[in-house]
Formats: structure tokens, sequence, C-alpha cells
């Protein structure tokens, strides 16, 4: 260790040395961020396709890495789960209830694994805008600039250019 320190002082907001600072940047780039850890296959897929997803949109940062690679391991094992839930539910007659020795019937484990990640993955999402609402979040703003619609507009034509305005795709346009 140096004694010279790697931290630069802050100017003081009494003196005029405030003036010297460079002004923040009025836009944050969009940039898909490098993984920070090793990912499995299964991983390296739901990375590759959440990251350019949010790129497309600017909602993504050099700094998501962690959020995102723990997004993309609980979906994975999510996935994982369910798999397993469905095949406890194969072997058991459709159930994923069991019954133990003695007459005692509970969820199979699997039930509780799938459970659990499915929480977590929901409670991880909107950090990431990629849940409906929480783009709204983000994006909507626009959505509500327009003019005031009328009672006999056709919805659905005014949702898809209201998507269409905010840059996502159409889906279902002859």
């Amino acid at each position: 260790m140096s004694a010279e320190s790697h931290l630069t002082a802050l100017p003081s907001v009494d003196d005029d040395m405030a003036t010297s600072v460079p002004p923040a940047v009025a836009a944050i780039l969009s940039e898909i961020p490098d993984q920070i850890t090793k990912l499995s296959a299964k991983e390296k897929k739901i990375w590759r396709h959440v990251t350019q997803a949010l790129h497309e949109y600017g909602l993504i940062h050099r700094t998501d890495a962690m959020m995102l690679t723990i997004i993309c391991r609980t979906f994975v094992n999510w996935v994982d789960a369910e798999d397993e839930l469905d095949r406890v539910k194969r072997d058991n007659g459709g159930s994923h209830i069991r019954e133990s020795k003695n007459g005692y019937r509970a969820p199979d484990p699997a039930y509780y694994m799938a459970r659990d990640y499915k929480k977590q993955l929901l409670a991880w999402l909107p950090e990431a805008a990629l849940t409906i609402p929480s783009f709204h979040k983000i994006k909507g703003e626009a959505i509500g600039d327009g003019p005031q619609g009328s009672l006999f507009d056709d919805p659905i034509e005014k949702f898809r250019s209201q998507k269409a305005a905010i840059g996502m795709r159409i889906v279902g346009k002859k």
C-alpha cells in the first residue's frame, strides 16, 4: 500500500471549486456488460437473449452484470425445478402430493423448490425492467403524451400504435 490515496477529495459547496466539476452526462449509454462469473450453456443463452433485448430499448448498463447473473441463474434453476416437478407428477399419477408411510400427506420437495425459485425470479425481474409494468414505468411516459382518445377508437389499433410509438415490435399485424 502506498501512502498516496487513490481517492480524490470532492470540492466544497461553498468554494468556487464546485464549478470545476464536470457536469453529469445527460444520457447514460446503453451497454451490454461483461459477464462477471462463469455461466452454464443454458445461462449464457438466457444472458444473450435478455441483454440483447434490454440493449435494444436502452435499458441496460455495464453495471447491471451482477443483477443479470442472478436473474439468468434463477431462471435456469426455476425451469429445472419445474421440469423436476413435472417428472414427480408424471411418476405419481399426476399429483405432486406425496404420502408418507404413516399417512401424512405433503407436497414433494420439488414443489417448494419451484415455488421458491419462481418467487425469487418474480422479485428480480422488475429490477431489470423485465416485466410489462416495470417496462411501462421506465418507457411508459411516452404512452400518455398523445391526445386523448375517443370512445369510438379501436382499442386494439390504439394499443398497437402506442407500442409502436415507444419502439416495441408489433405482433400479430396482418
